[in-house]
């Protein structure tokens, strides 16, 4: 599992991660046809974090638990 550490933002950041997090649910959800999916808080920061150091490509991984669910882990 991720390291995870508490630190305190500003509220701009919070709903930036909130957008992160809300347009890679809906993008897998939509790729990949499911009604539910559920996306870990701290996957936003990762995904910024990625971003900043310059990689292009995530790699993300569905983890199905039910016909149209789905639990989202990057790779």
């Amino acid at each position: 599992m991720a390291e995870i550490e508490r630190v305190q933002i500003h509220k701009n950041l919070t709903k930036v991660l909130e957008d992160i997090r809300k347009k890679a649910a809906t993008d897998m959800k939509n790729k990949y046809k499911l009604k539910e999916i559920t996306v870990p808080r701290t996957l936003a920061s990762q995904i910024l974090a990625a971003k900043m150091q310059g990689k292009n490509n995530i790699s993300f991984k569905i983890r199905k638990v039910g016909m149209n669910k789905g639990f989202l882990e990057l790779l």
